[in-house]
């Protein structure tokens, strides 16, 4: 019975890190579009420099700029 309590445990951490894998991994996709983005307007030297910057914040917040 004890145990019980554990496997929910271990289901929840489960779910929770395959939540955040997910999102880890669609926020570098979206950083990869964000920088193609900065890359089209901007310089060489200003895409190899700040954008890359910009774009990974951008990807890690994703979901505030995409409504």
């Amino acid at each position: 019975m004890g145990n019980n309590t554990s496997n929910s445990s271990d289901t929840e951490s489960a779910i929770l890190g395959f939540l955040l894998w997910g999102y880890g991994i669609v926020s570098q996709i979206m950083a990869l579009y964000f920088w193609w983005q900065y890359a089209k307007e901007d310089s060489f030297i200003s895409t190899i420099t700040i954008d890359i910057i910009l774009a990974e914040i951008k990807g890690l917040l994703w979901i505030f700029f995409i409504w």
